[in-house]
């Protein structure tokens, strides 16, 4: 059942992303807003045994970093935040970000190694990462959610401006081939 229901709004959302790529923001917003609710929930109602999850895909994360190819660190990323609402403790929750994420993973929403091209936004979301997994050891709600919205307040500026250096790059181009064929 969860599957298909995982299905159905999978389709549902390639349908929009393909037609509204703006929705990309709007997506970005939506983690935002449940994956901050869910790691106030994980630090609250998290186990032990949960918090020991997060943790060791975080120390996992921390290995890939080292590594010149990002494509480990990118996967790990997502579960990292999805340990996170599993911790929560919400199914409904886990069943739609589980779906949104097989988006993710599949380049539906954004090519996450467009995130990751840059030595330094890699250490930038991976110093995110322990922000979030620190204050989720300490157990705190607060923490823990104000990091999930700074990361992903930086997920959004950095796709944003890749964005505008994409739009920039294509009219240089333009102007390039006028340049040539003159």
């Amino acid at each position: 059942m969860a599957d298909v229901l995982g299905s159905a709004f999978s389709e549902a959302l390639v349908k929009l992303f393909a037609g509204h790529p703006e929705a990309l923001f709007d997506y970005i917003s939506f983690r935002r807003d449940m994956e901050g609710l869910a790691a106030e929930r994980a630090a609250r109602l998290g186990s032990d045994t949960d918090l020991k999850v997060i943790d060791t895909i975080f120390k996992k994360m921390e290995a890939a970093h080292t590594k010149r190819n990002p494509a480990d660190e990118a996967s790990l990323d997502a579960d990292f935040h999805l340990a996170i609402i599993e911790a929560s403790h919400n199914v409904i929750m886990l069943h739609m970000m589980r779906s949104m994420y097989q988006l993710l993973r599949e380049g539906v929403f954004y090519n996450r190694q467009v995130m990751f091209k840059q030595r330094t936004t890699r250490q930038t979301l991976l110093d995110q990462h322990r922000v979030i997994n620190d204050a989720l050891q300490a157990r705190d709600p607060v923490a823990a959610r104000d990091a999930v919205a700074a990361h992903l307040n930086f997920v959004e500026r950095s796709l944003l401006e890749q964005q505008k250096a994409d739009r920039n790059e294509a009219i240089a181009r333009k102007r390039f081939e006028h340049e040539l064929n003159r």
